[in-house]
């Protein structure tokens, strides 16, 4: 095992497969910090199939592991000494999810670790924690493909938790069309609610939020000045732009990837109804996350940071 120490000043790499996307982090660590190197992603939408089927499937398990494989090959370019890989939500929910992680291992050279719930919501809390902590109560949310976590905070400190079935490429492959179309997103929010309404009470005043939702919404909004903070107006007139056009023409137009305008629309969706739902009108952009806090655990607890 690593311990803090023996991994002072190693370049660290972190990769997950989630419901939409591939993401690989490539970071410096130094204790209990990080400095973001690079930053890779694919996004081949495990969630999609899961959701229709039950299952990853042959096909969408080749295209994960191509993505892997691409993402891992940039990273490589860095240098880095050591990679954890995890998986979240729609491999959790997967019928075939232990052959998939088998392959997936295989393909990359390292175990591809199960994250629960629990231990999502914890590594996301401390990537977030690690920037953006307030004294006072707050909370974090991570909008995943397939889940949502949300941690209720003070300081360091994870007070409360949860995870609800609430993702943006579920609930848009769910329910909106492309471009959606009269009364969808109204019969959106209506499966959502109920699922909102398991979310922890209490009285925060800021809500910090990370994810691919956080990180894209700010460039659809303005890719040459990404906001940090994104009001309800802000939000409001996002899921209108997202609604104009088909979401290959709004692609070509923002540099987003097709896949993660479709994602946006259920995303946007989602996190008004949440801000709604704790009486707030803003949140606030997390870069860091849950491939922050893989790193940063791995740096306390070594092999052991996906328990």
């Amino acid at each position: 095992m690593a311990g803090e120490g023996a991994e002072k000043g190693r370049r660290l790499a972190a990769v997950d497969v989630g419901s939409n996307t591939v993401h690989a982090l490539v970071a410096k660590g130094w204790d209990t910090r990080l400095k973001d190197v690079a930053h890779y992603v694919e996004m081949p939408e495990l969630g999609v199939a899961v959701e229709r089927t039950g299952r990853i499937g042959p096909e969408k398990e080749r295209e994960a592991i191509g993505a892997l494989s691409s993402v891992l090959t940039r990273a490589a370019e860095h240098g880095y000494e050591q990679l954890v890989a995890g998986a979240t939500a729609a491999v959790r929910r997967a019928a075939d999810r232990d052959e998939f992680l088998k392959a997936a291992g295989e393909a990359i050279g390292v175990p591809v670790r199960l994250i629960s719930e629990q231990r999502e919501a914890e590594l996301s809390f401390l990537g977030v924690a690690s920037r953006h902590s307030t004294r006072r109560s707050w909370l974090m949310m991570d909008m995943g493909g397939a889940s949502t976590e949300l941690v209720v905070a003070e300081g360091m400190t994870m007070l409360r938790w949860v995870s609800l079935e609430l993702g943006s490429g579920s609930f848009s492959a769910r329910f909106l069309s492309d471009p959606p179309r009269s009364g969808e997103r109204e019969a959106l929010r209506g499966a959502a609610l109920p699922l909102v309404r398991k979310a922890p009470e209490c009285d925060a005043e800021k809500l910090v939020m990370t994810g691919g939702t956080a990180s894209n919404l700010p460039l659809l909004i303005s890719s040459q000045s990404p906001p940090t903070v994104l009001d309800t107006r802000t939000l409001l007139k996002a899921a209108e732009r997202l609604d104009e056009r088909l979401a290959a023409e709004l692609a070509e137009r923002t540099g987003l990837p097709e896949a993660r305008v479709r994602a946006l629309r259920g995303g946007v969706e989602i996190l008004l109804l949440l801000l709604d739902f704790y009486g707030l009108d803003r949140v606030h952009v997390s870069h860091e996350g849950l491939r922050h806090g893989m790193l940063l655990a791995y740096l306390e607890k070594g092999d052991d940071w996906w328990r």
